[in-house]
């Protein structure tokens, strides 16, 4: 049985590359340390950036219920415009084109989703630790805007609602009242010096009970509406700062160029060894 074409071109090959790397050791070297000198200086060169982290919490009402799904505050945080949005209230230049500053904003804002009940952790690079801040800092600022006209909603409901029970409570009082001088009245009638106790308990009965259910609900909804619980978006914690700035990794970036480097000089003379001879 003759032997396949095949079963010789991983020999050949080895062969063919083993010739390139024992020729050429010395440029091939050459090129490695030509590809790590120009990956490090690139790293060099760029900007070292301040990565910054905020948890914030989306408003409540009540202590129970958010003014909006975190979806849709992750919606709106990756919406194109909100970057601009941000950089504006941060009082930040909102070229995303050409400014750097902005520029960065733009490519490493992100926001996430927590575990928490409507809690959201906000992430950006400056290249200070006040851009970072401040970019944070306008990015809430936005939220809290959109999100106030959510809150003064709500709120006006529950004030009316309240207004309407410190109503209902002076009618009750009024008409407790009026209960007490009618029997005292219909008791003089009939020669009697009190009323009767049974007829006073049945009827003074049915209008504490309703009293007591109308400063429940008040004092249930003026418990909603203290500040603990009935709150805009806000932060849940200082925005947070690295406290050293971090750049490209010089290490990774001597190992890549290196690896770079003498891939593309086996390249170049491989080609030129696999050319020789066509052109003989």
């Amino acid at each position: 049985m003759s032997d396949s074409p095949s079963s010789y071109s991983n020999p050949e090959d080895s062969r063919f590359l083993q010739d390139i790397l024992i020729s050429h050791w010395l440029l091939i070297i050459l090129g490695a340390l030509g590809g790590l000198v120009v990956a490090v200086a690139i790293a060099m060169s760029q900007p070292k950036v301040w990565p910054a982290m905020a948890l914030a919490k989306i408003g409540q009402v009540g202590g129970t219920n958010a003014l909006t799904d975190p979806a849709a505050v992750l919606a709106r945080t990756q919406f194109p415009s909100f970057v601009q949005d941000a950089l504006r209230a941060a009082g930040m230049p909102v070229d995303v084109d050409s400014d750097v500053r902005a520029k960065l904003a733009k490519k490493t804002f992100n926001t996430q989703v927590q575990k928490g009940p409507s809690l959201f952790q906000m992430q950006v690079d400056g290249l200070t630790k006040e851009d970072a801040t401040k970019f944070l800092t306008g990015a809430l600022a936005v939220l809290q805007r959109e999100h106030q006209a959510l809150l003064d909603v709500a709120v006006k409901e529950k004030k009316e609602r309240l207004a309407s029970l410190e109503t209902s409570i002076e009618g009750n009082q009024k008409e407790h009242q009026t209960i007490l001088d009618s029997i005292k009245a219909n008791a003089a009638k009939i020669g009697q010096q009190a009323p009767d106790p049974i007829m006073v308990s049945y009827l003074l009965r049915a209008n504490e009970v309703e009293r007591s259910r109308f400063v429940e609900q008040q004092t249930n909804l003026r418990d909603q509406l203290q500040e603990a619980k009935t709150h805009n978006t806000r932060f849940e914690a200082p925005v947070f700062v690295a406290q050293t700035p971090q750049g490209p990794s010089r290490i990774v970036a001597a190992l890549v160029g290196a690896l770079l480097g003498s891939a593309l000089m086996v390249i170049i003379f491989a080609l030129w060894a696999w050319l020789a001879p066509k052109r003989n």
